[in-house]
């Protein structure tokens, strides 16, 4: 099986490459300089990993250029847009996501499949991430983005509005770990780790997504409500309001108190 990795030369497309060579496939990985239209031209499969900014204009360079028994796919974080510009090409099409980055490994990851149109290679493909142990999950590309824009697109927003609070008003970071609780540390580093990353790519996942702007919105509102019963010192309304979340979360409230509870503990170990 000949595989073609354009922009193969990150983190998520060496280790797949890896992966690829342990099966025995023949490789093909391109970074920013390598000539695409060369890699893909007798690739059995060809798998998008650049930068969501840059996607929709690759999978435009390459798909005229790939035979039509093969399969284009890709590691696209969002994934309306990107699938609308696979659909013109002749080849098969099948949109991918690995939900998880390159330091968890591959076993009980999720991966996210957005079947198109099928053929011999994707159904290899597809038996090929099960063999890593993933847990292949199949939806639309439209139910991916609506499911994604609450997933990535409102936690990172929670994450960067909490950052950027912190800095507005000035608060000192240096004190945190002596001064603060477990569980507002393991908030404290969940931001963290958001913002130890690509700026560019937390942009386009909320810029690139459709449905981003419904749930920023929503953020928005909640945050707003929730400040005006501190504004006025209402505390029946902000009880109100932690109830009815509360009772939102029903019995994942007390799973989360179990499982926070092992991280809180590993953490007040690992000090």
């Amino acid at each position: 099986m000949k595989i073609a990795i354009i922009g193969g030369k990150g983190q998520m497309g060496l280790m797949f490459a890896e992966a690829f060579k342990k099966e025995g496939c023949e490789l093909t990985l391109t970074g920013s300089k390598n000539n695409n239209l060369e890699a893909v031209k007798d690739a059995d499969i060809v798998i998008i990993t650049v930068p969501i900014r840059q996607t929709v204009k690759v999978i435009e360079e390459i798909a005229p250029c790939m035979k039509e028994d093969s399969l284009l796919t890709d590691f696209t974080s969002v994934k309306v847009k990107p699938i609308e510009a696979m659909k013109k090409a002749k080849c098969g099409i099948l949109g991918g996501h690995p939900l998880f980055d390159s330091s968890v490994g591959f076993e009980n990851q999720n991966f996210i499949l957005c079947p198109i149109k099928e053929n011999k290679n994707s159904e290899w493909y597809r038996k090929f991430l099960k063999s890593l142990k993933l847990n292949v999950i199949e939806m639309t590309a439209d139910e991916h983005d609506r499911q994604m824009a609450v997933i990535q697109g409102l936690t990172h927003i929670s994450n960067i509005s909490l950052g950027y609070a912190l800095k507005k008003i000035g608060y000192d970071l240096s004190k945190a770990e002596k001064l603060s609780s477990p569980v507002y540390l393991l908030r404290l580093y969940t931001a963290g780790r958001i913002l130890a990353q690509d700026e560019k790519l937390y942009s386009d996942i909320e810029m690139e997504n459709p449905y981003s702007k419904e749930t920023a919105r929503a953020y928005l509102e909640a945050v707003k409500e929730i400040e005006n019963t501190v504004e006025k010192e209402d505390k029946t309304a902000f009880e109100r309001i932690f109830l009815e979340s509360k009772h939102y979360f029903g019995s994942q409230c007390k799973k989360a108190m179990e499982l926070t509870s092992k991280v809180l503990n590993f953490m007040a170990k690992s000090r």
